[in-house]
């Protein structure tokens, strides 16, 4: 329900935001590595990787980026 409110109460420039979101989290609660995830990023070990570097990936892959 409570993605109801929010999704509700959200400015409509807002909305996709909160959409965004929820999905995230839906998708890692189905995610049977997303302990591991959940650890590593506690922990300080998760690689990360910088906006510019994703860019030019999706850019190679012929993929849009927005």
């Amino acid at each position: 329900m409570e993605f109801y409110r929010e999704l509700s109460a959200a400015a409509p420039e807002d909305a996709e935001g909160v959409l965004c979101r929820w999905w995230c989290e839906a998708m890692l609660d189905t995610d049977t590595s997303g302990g591991r995830f959940t650890e590593a990023a506690l922990n300080g070990t998760l690689s990360t990787t910088s906006i510019a570097a994703a860019s030019a990936r999706r850019r190679a892959a012929g993929l849009p980026v927005e």
